[in-house]
């Protein structure tokens, strides 16, 4: 990871997740719950997971000592994103959180796709990126 204090600071793991909650909900909608979020998560790992416990995280608890790959891996899934994005630090998140910016970006714009020419993208990122702005659903007029 860089030694940039403020790329440290962006990719804390309680920003992560609250990024999530922040993008991956549709332009009409608000952001979902924790406790929504919680009772997903559970479900997916078979066992509970106390929406505080989410909270804690949302909030910087576990930003120092990390937190069970299992558990973030669940978060990850239960938002549609590679469980890297919470798991790692290094330049698969930085990825990852960039194209979480633009999706909220262009979700906030009512982008309903988009043209790159002479763009180095990579062809089956983009394709996961204009997939996930489908999920979001139509832009409301």
């Amino acid at each position: 990871m860089s030694d940039d204090p403020i790329a440290r600071d962006r990719l804390k793991l309680s920003r992560k997740i609250n990024r999530l909650f922040e993008t991956m909900h549709p332009r009409s909608a608000p952001e979902r719950s924790t406790a929504s979020v919680a009772e997903q998560v559970s479900a997916a790992m078979r066992r509970t997971v106390p929406a505080q416990h989410i909270d804690r995280m949302r909030a910087g608890g576990y930003d120092e000592h990390g937190a069970d790959t299992e558990l973030l891996a669940a978060i990850a899934g239960c938002f549609g994103v590679k469980p890297d994005y919470l798991t790692t630090t290094g330049a698969a998140a930085v990825a990852i959180d960039r194209e979480l910016e633009l999706l909220a970006t262009m979700r906030d714009a009512n982008v309903a796709s988009i043209a790159l020419r002479g763009s180095d993208v990579d062809p089956a990122r983009l394709a996961d990126l204009i997939e996930s702005t489908e999920r979001l659903g139509p832009p409301s007029r």
